[in-house]
C-alpha cells in the first residue's frame, strides 16, 4: 500500500505519509492502482468517414476504459503520409482527443523524405508498414519494403501478409459469395511475411514491432530468432478471445482474420510465456450497415479500444493473467518499445496517467456499456470484467465508472524519446 501524490500533472511522490496537505483526496483503500493503458494500434476517424470514429468519440472510448494514450495508425484521415497531413491530423487530435496521442507515419514508395523528417524530429511515434493490402490506400511492395529498411530510420511497425499469397487466395474465392475470411487471408500469408522481415531486420539490425500476430506458425517463425533479431509482437484483444468457432460473420471480419482455435490457444501460450510483448486493440469501427453488407463489400475491423481493459480483467479473474503481466503488456512494455520515457509506471517523475479498479464478479456487456459511436461489440452478450472506477489523464480524473465526468480534459502529444 502507498499514497501517490500528483502535482502539475505528474507524480511527485509515491511512499507511505506524504508530508503536506493536498487540495484533493481520492480515496482508494482496496482498489487496485494502475498505470494507464498505452494503446498503440487504433484507427481513428476511420479512412474518408469522420461519422465512424474521430477523436472526440473515440478517445472518450478510450479513457472510459482505461487507455490514457493511443497511437493512431496512418489509413485514416488524413492520411499521415507527408509532414502537412501528419500536422493536420495532431491538429485534429489536440482539439479533441480525451486522451495523450501519438501519430504514425505511413510508408509508401515516395515519402522518404517525409518519413525520415517525422521521425528525426521525434514527431511521428513510428513508421507503419503495410505489407498487405487492408482498410486504406497503403501497400509497400518487395522493393519498397526493402529501401524501408535501408534509407529510414527509427521503430518500424508492420502489418505483415504476404500481398502474393493474398492476391492469389482472393482470386481462388472470388466467385464464393460467402468465402471464409481465415482462407481468403489464410495464415501461410502471415507467416510468409513475417519471414521476409525477419531477413531485413537481421540484415539491418532494425527495431521491428510486428501488429497483430494472428497465429501459431508466426509464433514459430519468431521463436526461433528470439534474441537474435530486434523483433518485438503485438496481439490484438479479438485474436485472443474469438476463433473460427465463435466468428459472427462480417462483425468480426477483420485483416488478419480471427484464426482457428488451435492458433488462439498458442497465442494465449505465448502470452503466459512473455513471447508475446504488447497488447493493441487494433480499434477500426465501422457501422451496423457496413457489416451487414455482403462479405465482398462489408469493411474489415473490429472495434475495440475500450473493452480491452474489461477483457483483461476477465482474463485474470479466470486465473489467465496476472496483474503485473497485463501492466507489462498493456503499459511497460509500449512504453519502453516506443521511447515514451514517462509513461507506463507509477513513479515520481512520470505522467499521472493511471486508473483504479476493483476486482468484481464479471458482468454481460451490453450497448449501453460502450462509447464508440458505431456502438456495437463483438463482445456484448458475453461475461466480462468492469471498466475502471476511475481515469486519469495528466493527473485529471476524466472517467468514472465507464463515464466521462470531465470533457474539458485533452491529451498531450506523445513523441519517442521525449523526456520533458
Amino acid at each position: 500500500m502507498a499514497d501517490v501524490c500528483v502535482e502539475d500533472g505528474r507524480i511527485v511522490y509515491v511512499g507511505p505519509r506524504p508530508a503536506g496537505p493536498a487540495r484533493r483526496k481520492a480515496p482508494a483503500i482496496g482498489k487496485f492502482l494502475v498505470p494507464g493503458i498505452i494503446d498503440t494500434h487504433v484507427h481513428f476517424r476511420s479512412p474518408g468517414h469522420p461519422h465512424k470514429e474521430d477523436w472526440e468519440s473515440g478517445t472518450r472510448a478510450a479513457t472510459s476504459g482505461g487507455v490514457t494514450t493511443v497511437c493512431d495508425m496512418p489509413n485514416t484521415s488524413p492520411p499521415t503520409l507527408t509532414r502537412a497531413l501528419w500536422e493536420e491530423k495532431r491538429a485534429l487530435a489536440a482539439a479533441a482527443s480525451r486522451a495523450n496521442y501519438g501519430l504514425w507515419v505511413g510508408a509508401a514508395s515516395n515519402n522518404f523524405d517525409e518519413m525520415n523528417e517525422l521521425m528525426d524530429s521525434r514527431d511521428a511515434c513510428g513508421i507503419k508498414v503495410f505489407m498487405g493490402g487492408s482498410t486504406g490506400p497503403l501497400l509497400v511492395d518487395d522493393a519498397t519494403l526493402a529501401r524501408v529498411f535501408a534509407e529510414t530510420r527509427g521503430l518500424l511497425g508492420v502489418h505483415a501478409e504476404d500481398e502474393a499469397l493474398l492476391v492469389g487466395a482472393r482470386e481462388r474465392f472470388a466467385g464464393n459469395p460467402t468465402p471464409d475470411h481465415n482462407e481468403v487471408r489464410p495464415p501461410a500469408a502471415a507467416a510468409a511475411a513475417l519471414r521476409r522481415l525477419v531477413e531485413l531486420s537481421r540484415a539491418h539490425k532494425r527495431p521491428v514491432h510486428v501488429c497483430h500476430v494472428s497465429t501459431s506458425a508466426e509464433l514459430a517463425v519468431l521463436e526461433d530468432v528470439r534474441g537474435i533479431v530486434p523483433i518485438t509482437t503485438e496481439v490484438s484483444p479479438h485474436h485472443l478471445w474469438l476463433s473460427t468457432e465463435t466468428t459472427q460473420g462480417n462483425f468480426t471480419k477483420c485483416n488478419p482474420p480471427i484464426r482457428d482455435e488451435i492458433d488462439r490457444r498458442a497465442l494465449w501460450t505465448a502470452v503466459r510465456r512473455n513471447r508475446i510483448d504488447t497488447i493493441g486493440s487494433d480499434h477500426a469501427p465501422h457501422t451496423r450497415e457496413e457489416k451487414l453488407l455482403p462479405y465482398w463489400d462489408a469493411p474489415s475491423g473490429i472495434p475495440g479500444v475500450e473493452t480491452t481493459f474489461p477483457l483483461l480483467i476477465s482474463a485474470i479473474r479466470q486465473g489467465r493473467l496476472s496483474i503485473e503481466r497485463m501492466v507489462q503488456l498493456c503499459s511497460e512494455a509500449p512504453a519502453q518499445i516506443f521511447g515514451f520515457h514517462r509513461k507506463g509506471w507509477v513513479k515520481a517523475g512520470y505522467d499521472a496517467d493511471f486508473a483504479l479498479f476493483t476486482e468484481v464478479d464479471l458482468v454481460k456487456l451490453t450497448t449501453s456499456d460502450l462509447l464508440t459511436r458505431v456502438g456495437w461489440s463483438p463482445f456484448v452478450g458475453q461475461k466480462i470484467g468492469l471498466k475502471p472506477e476511475q481515469v486519469y489523464v495528466g493527473g485529471r480524473l476524466v472517467a468514472q465508472r465507464g463515464r466521462i465526468v470531465d470533457d474539458d480534459v485533452r491529451g498531450t502529444l506523445v513523441r519517442p524519446g521525449d523526456s520533458r
